[in-house]
C-alpha cells in the first residue's frame, strides 16, 4: 500500500525585464500574449473569480492540468492566484501563486512567490522552482528584446514549420498579405517586386477604418536572409533571418530605427506590434501545415 504524504514550501523568483509593467501585465492578462511563453488556454477568463484552464504535455508523454482561479487582480501591480495542477488523473499540486511587477528604471522587476502544497512525491519543490524559472524565462523572450543605444527591437520565436515553408510566407506575396501587420490589420498590396533594390508597396488597413500607405525596398534577399528599409515615415531598416532548428525555425525579426526620437517614441506601440505579427505568421503555418 503507497504511503500518502504531503510537502509544504514556498520559494520566490526575481526576474528583471526591458520592457515597461504594462507590458509584461499584458502578457499575462492578454490570451495570446500568454499562449507564446505558456501552454494555450482552453479556458480564459482573466477576472477576479474567472478560470483559466489548460492541458497539454511533451509528444507521447503524461497529459498535464493546469486549473486555476484568479482571487486579486490590480493592474499593471499585482495578481493572486490559486491552482491544482493533475498528471492523468493523479493531483500533484495545490498552490497559491503572487505575481508583483514594481518598475525600475529601465523596465520591471517581477518578483514570483509560490506557496505550495505537494503530494505523495508526485512533484517536488525544487522540480517545480526549477519549471517556473524556465517558464519565466520563457516570458521574458516574449517580451522581446531592445537596444537603446543602437535603437533596435528584437523578437524571436521558434515555428513549427520548415525554414522553407517560413520563407515562403515572408516572399509570397499572397501569403504575406494574410498575416503581415499587428491583430486587426489587413492589407493591400499594390507594389511587391522581390529583389535588391525592388519595391514593396501597400496599403494597411486598420479595425478602425484609417488606412496607412507603406513603402519598403529590398536591400538583400537570401536563403536565410531578408533586409528592407521602410522608406515611408518612420524609417526603419527590418531584418528577418530564418534558422533550421532540427525542422522548425527560428526567425529572428531586427527593427532598427533610424532616430532616437522615432525609437522612444515607437518602442511601446512596435513592440507588442511585432509579436503579434509573428503571432499572425504562426497561425497561418499551422493553417498551411494542416
Amino acid at each position: 500500500m503507497t504511503q500518502r504524504y504531503t510537502t509544504h514550501a514556498t520559494f520566490q523568483i526575481e526576474r528583471i525585464y526591458r520592457a515597461a509593467p504594462e507590458r509584461v501585465f499584458t502578457a499575462w492578462s492578454n490570451q495570446s500574449a500568454k499562449a507564446r511563453w505558456f501552454q494555450p488556454a482552453e479556458v480564459f477568463d482573466f477576472q477576479v473569480g474567472g478560470r483559466e484552464f489548460s492541458q497539454g504535455g511533451p509528444a507521447g508523454g503524461p497529459v498535464f492540468t493546469f486549473d486555476a482561479y484568479y482571487q486579486e487582480i490590480v493592474a499593471n501591480e499585482r495578481l493572486v492566484y490559486t491552482y491544482s495542477l493533475d498528471q492523468g488523473d493523479t493531483r500533484m499540486s495545490v498552490s497559491i501563486a503572487t505575481v508583483e511587477l514594481i518598475p525600475t528604471t529601465d523596465g520591471t522587476k517581477l518578483v514570483f512567490t509560490e506557496q505550495g502544497t505537494f503530494f505523495d512525491g508526485q512533484d517536488t519543490p525544487e522540480q517545480r522552482e526549477h519549471g517556473t524559472k524556465e517558464m519565466l524565462d520563457l516570458l521574458g523572450k516574449s517580451l522581446g528584446e531592445s537596444n537603446a543605444s543602437s535603437f533596435e527591437l528584437v523578437s524571436r520565436r521558434k515555428l513549427d514549420a520548415p525554414r522553407n515553408l517560413v520563407y515562403r510566407s515572408w516572399t509570397d506575396p499572397e501569403l504575406l498579405a494574410q498575416w503581415w501587420g499587428p491583430d486587426g490589420f489587413t492589407n493591400t498590396f499594390h507594389t511587391f517586386d522581390l529583389k535588391p533594390g525592388g519595391a514593396w508597396e501597400f496599403t494597411m488597413h486598420g479595425p478602425g477604418g484609417a488606412d496607412y500607405p507603406n513603402r519598403n525596398v529590398f536591400h538583400e534577399i537570401e536563403p536565410d536572409r531578408i533586409v528592407l528599409r521602410h522608406e515611408s515615415r518612420p524609417h526603419f531598416i527590418l531584418t528577418a533571418t530564418f534558422e533550421d532548428v532540427g525542422g522548425k525555425t527560428e526567425i529572428t525579426f531586427r527593427q532598427t530605427f533610424e532616430t532616437e526620437e522615432d525609437y522612444t517614441k515607437l518602442k511601446p506601440i512596435c513592440e507588442e506590434a511585432n509579436e503579434q505579427n509573428l503571432d499572425r505568421l504562426g497561425l497561418l503555418l499551422k493553417g498551411l501545415n494542416e
